[in-house]
């Protein structure tokens, strides 16, 4: 019974990319104060999108690409993310695009101790919370920021490769997180968690 749940969760929850929208249905926790999001998780390389191709996509439907407020918030993903991964038909290696980018592009010239600073929302709001892999933001060409889901991977520097931050070129591709606003879509029903 439980490997049915879960793979009907994972079915509802893993999206497919067409032509500029994807299907998938919008969780929702804590009620309907709290944003909603949607997970574009592509087992073929090959689907996966570059950033602006995520912005777009989750635009298309009221939302925006995953913004982290809180550690709070980072948990949740987090917990959303491994009970996929851990359901029976699972999400495998593949980072995921969130909305953090630096303003200005891929300045070459700027700093390593300025560049954090410069790290914005696709809405344009200041990031108050961070969760750079170790050694990261690097900078340099890459200026768009993906959540490293790489449960395979051998461990780096700083730990597993999972769900710290990690700036990319904005070219990559990538799957994607959408978030939604509560006030943006009132017919989402909540679900509850256990």
């Amino acid at each position: 019974k439980d490997n049915i749940i879960n793979t009907l969760l994972t079915t509802t929850l893993i999206c497919l990319f067409r032509k500029n929208n994807f299907t998938g249905q919008k969780l929702c926790y804590g009620g309907p104060k709290h944003p909603c999001y949607k997970i574009a998780y592509f087992n073929e390389m090959s689907s996966r999108v570059a950033f602006e191709e995520a912005r777009k996509a989750c635009e298309i439907e009221g939302g925006a690409l995953l913004s982290i407020e809180t550690e709070t918030e980072q948990k949740a993903i987090e917990k959303l993310l491994q009970d996929l991964t851990s359901s029976v038909s699972g999400i495998f290696d593949g980072d995921f695009w969130i909305g953090l980018m630096r303003n200005g592009g891929t300045q070459e010239h700027t700093s390593f101790t300025t560049c954090p600073e410069l790290y914005k929302w696709t809405d344009g709001s200041v990031s108050q919370f961070r969760n750079w892999y170790y050694d990261e933001p690097s900078c340099g060409g890459e200026a768009c920021v993906v959540m490293y889901h790489q449960p395979t991977a051998h461990h780096g520097l700083g730990g597993a490769y999972l769900y710290q931050w990690n700036d990319d070129r904005c070219n990559m591709k990538h799957n994607f997180i959408c978030k939604y606003e509560p006030d943006r879509d009132p017919a989402v029903k909540p679900v509850k968690t256990h």
